[in-house]
């Protein structure tokens, strides 16, 4: 059966970062996209991935599993993965669904994208490059399995990418990018046909999951296996392409160093009769532990009774998220571990999961065996329930906008910072929490310390220090030079801030490409106020980008679907400032109003400024997901937007001073008012 165009890419990339040592640490995001609202459903990727996620869960991967993805739970998801990603040595995304390439840039499609406006690709699909670039900013080596369709099964064929009205390209997937260490593999070559074949899987699929698990196999030998068996299924008519550049070897399975010794039943003791020490299945069953999320493999400390080399444990079941390990390993499904190990067993729960999970083992001694259930429940620290910051891509929270830090942050954080030392989310975010409680001296320690542990998140809020000049001179070099170095480690709130300068030359040379690429990175990361920032570029045109007020609203429903209420306030403000009258008639006749007569109406006098009590804790009615204003007094800024500012930044290219507004005005609307 034809698969609708379908192909299968695999990228491995090594990168030249220094990582800090993770023995055996390997991630994988598996998406299978079926339930398709707009277009046709595809019938294999909730079992391509089912299949491709148990094969990475038995290669010892940490395997984050999701189906029908809108994209806002894409966006979601992928940041946590992000965060689980940070420093492995190798971090895949298998994606299974539509997909299609436009302007030789390939995008993965969500189940619930239309696509039917050409600025729809931009706010409703994913671009593969910005998958890519996130993934070589974390990871040493990455691997990028789609499993998607190749053609456009939209009407539309022409779509806004950047300043161009794309037409989309034939059928079949551009090819990516290579860089050194690249291994590039596709289903088919590039322009043919791939097919669903007559099992549950893809030929490739199939084959795929069947050859990856192959002890000790270098990735290009598996691939060439791969390649063998879908010529053989197709009859010739698929065959499968790659093209590499690696210079390293990449092996999925590693066999054991040595086979395992085979237990030997104690001299005088019949099989079968040996019974456990007291004790042991208690120290195992019926357990609820709480497990920390975030500060990496906790120590389940079971005190387990016995070192008896006749007695072993298997892992009869496998939590459903998160990873079990020792200290020199890590432990896949099915895995022994002997006796005197136990009292080290460890587990890392999965960042964005709060649902408990259950182990199972089966304790063995000669011919007898017992089984045991525990269960490990994931649980978040205060400090970062307090005081995480949003999109932070090392976080394990939605996070919280500096005005909504309360007052128990600090103390809550200082803890945190004293149990690990260790983790450098836990400075940023006691930088925060003292910027919030007016602190400016300890907070910009706090936040130094966290820059120079890695924590890329606080090398954006120095800038963002530097832009607003809390506790110093403002300095918009200095900004600049903090949200170019946080930009190209892939944080959002830089992307925009550092976006933001180019394209308005705010402290830098201008950059209108530059600058407009990398809000449009930034929006495509979940970033509300760099959505507000190209709604307004877009609205009547700047710099050079033409105007297209439809994009323009684009940009803001996408906004108001996240909840941003400045949002919803630039969409809503031109409608308050005009004055309409309504006309009664005999008979009414249902019309649908497709035009707006804007009549201006002078600006009411601003009225004097009151001084009001800095945050004295969160206030209720704020949400967790929208770009909400901040009490200037109370310190910081999460983002080089409009919150807290009073000046704003025109599109003038003339520098403020400060990476504070947004880049002017919707409809004459001055982007002080938010």
């Amino acid at each position: 059966m034809l698969r609708c165009y379908a192909f299968l890419a695999a990228l491995i990339l090594v990168g030249f970062t220094a990582f800090e040592a993770h023995a055996d640490r390997r991630v994988a995001f598996v998406i299978g996209n079926s339930a398709y609202q707009q277009i046709p459903a595809l019938k294999n990727p909730d079992k391509d991935a089912r299949d491709v996620a148990n094969t990475f869960r038995l290669a010892g991967f940490d395997v984050f599993v999701a189906r029908d993805l809108t994209k806002l739970e894409f966006e979601e998801q992928f940041r946590n993965y992000l965060a689980a990603a940070d420093g492995v040595d190798l971090a895949v995304v298998y994606y299974s669904g539509h997909g299609f390439q436009i302007g030789g840039e390939n995008f993965l499609i969500p189940v619930d994208a239309s696509l039917k406006a050409a600025a729809d690709i931009e706010v409703q699909a994913i671009k593969l490059d910005d998958v890519l670039e996130q993934l070589r900013s974390k990871s040493k080596i990455q691997v990028i399995i789609l499993d998607a369709c190749r053609n456009n099964p939209f009407p539309r064929k022409d779509y806004w990418l950047r300043d161009q009205l794309i037409v989309a390209g034939d059928t079949g997937l551009a090819q990516v990018k290579s860089s050194l260490n690249t291994l590039i593999a596709f289903a088919t070559e590039p322009g043919a046909v791939a097919y669903d074949g007559a099992g549950s899987l893809s030929p490739f699929s199939s084959a795929f999951t069947r050859r990856a698990l192959a002890p000790d196999q270098e990735i290009r030998a598996v691939m060439a296996a791969v390649r063998r068996d879908v010529v053989k299924a197709t009859n010739g008519k698929q065959v499968p392409w790659e093209n590499s550049s690696l210079i390293d070897d990449v092996v999925l399975l590693r066999g054991p160093s040595q086979p395992a010794p085979e237990k030997v039943q104690p001299s005088g003791v019949e099989l079968g009769a040996l019974n456990l020490p007291s004790g042991a299945a208690e120290a195992i069953e019926s357990r609820d532990i709480s497990i920390p999320v975030g500060v990496g493999p906790v120590s389940l400390k079971l005190d387990f009774p016995t070192g008896d080399p006749a007695v072993s444990l298997k892992l009869a079941s496998y939590p459903a998220t998160g990873m079990l390990s020792l200290p020199d390993r890590i432990l896949p499904p099915q895995s022994s571990l002997t006796a005197d190990e136990v009292d080290n067993l460890r587990y890392e729960p999965q960042i964005g999961s709060a649902t408990p999970v259950e182990v199972g083992f089966e304790i063995r001694a000669g011919n007898a065996s017992r089984s045991a259930t525990m269960k490990l429940s994931p649980s978040l620290n205060p400090c970062d329930q307090a005081a995480g910051a949003p999109l932070d891509l090392q976080g394990v929270v939605r996070g919280r906008l500096p005005n909504e830090i309360g007052g128990a942050a600090v103390e809550a954080c200082e803890a945190a910072v004293t149990a690990y030392p260790d983790v450098a989310r836990f400075h940023y975010e006691l930088g925060r929490a003292l910027l919030a409680a007016g602190k400016v001296d300890e907070a910009r320690k706090a936040i130094q310390d966290a820059a120079d542990k890695g924590h890329v998140r606080a090398v954006f809020e120095l800038g963002s220090i530097a832009s607003s000049g809390i506790g110093t001179a403002v300095d918009p070099t200095k900004a600049s030079g903090f949200y170019s170095q946080a930009s190209d480690k892939g944080d959002p709130y830089a992307m925009a801030a550092w976006g933001r300068a180019l394209f308005n030359g705010l402290g830098v040379q201008r950059d209108t490409g530059k600058g407009l690429d990398l809000l449009l990175r930034a929006a495509a990361m979940g970033h509300i106020n760099a959505m507000n920032d190209l709604a307004l570029i877009f609205q009547e045109g700047r710099n050079g980008v033409p105007a297209d007020p439809a994009r323009a609203l684009a940009f803001l429903r996408a906004g108001i679907e996240r909840q941003g209420v400045y949002s919803m306030s630039i969409l809503g403000l031109p409608a308050r400032s005009t004055q309409t009258a309504a006309v009664c008639k005999p008979k009414v006749v249902r019309k649908t109003i497709t035009k707006i007569k804007v009549v201006r109406i002078p600006t009411p006098k601003t009225p004097p400024v009151v001084e009001v009590p800095i945050d004295t804790g969160p206030a209720p009615w704020r949400g967790s997901n929208g770009d909400h204003p901040e009490p200037r007094g109370g310190g910081g800024s999460d983002d080089g937007s409009s919150e807290g500012s009073s000046s704003g930044s025109s599109d003038t290219g003339t520098s403020t001073g400060s990476d504070t507004g947004s880049t002017g005005g919707f409809d004459g609307v001055s982007s002080g008012l938010f």
